[in-house]
């Protein structure tokens, strides 16, 4: 699926913001199966997929310090909250090359390095 062209497209079309939905595991422990975690940062170790939006010739920067819009995280937890879904705010999402998923030793160093972050 072009996501690139997805998005234009939905950008052309006066979108301002899109939710994407994701079934995975977790690395911690107190994030149970059916909790809903709402990531504020990503953790990119994709190598293969196309990773910008300009094209050869065209210098961009955009800051992604943030990548998560906290308006729309916000309206999401209540949403959740008033389903009565377990949903917890904040977290990195991992986002791996597929189709495989992580070794045990690979688990546990994105693992080993979240603590060491968070300290």
């Amino acid at each position: 699926m072009n996501f690139r062209a997805n998005i234009h497209g939905f950008k052309q079309l006066g979108v301002e913001r899109i939710l994407s939905v994701s079934a995975v595991g977790s690395l911690r422990e107190e994030h149970k199966p059916t909790d809903f975690v709402i990531p504020d940062q990503f953790y990119d170790r994709t190598k293969q997929r196309v990773s910008t939006f300009f094209g050869e010739g065209i210098v961009a920067h955009i800051a992604f310090g943030d990548p998560i819009c906290s308006e729309l995280a916000g309206i999401v937890a209540k949403a959740g909250a008033t389903a009565g879904v377990v949903t917890k705010s904040g977290g990195t999402y991992v986002c791996m090359e597929g189709p495989q998923f992580s070794t045990k030793a690979e688990s546990n160093a994105y693992r080993a390095q979240a603590l060491t972050l968070l300290a």
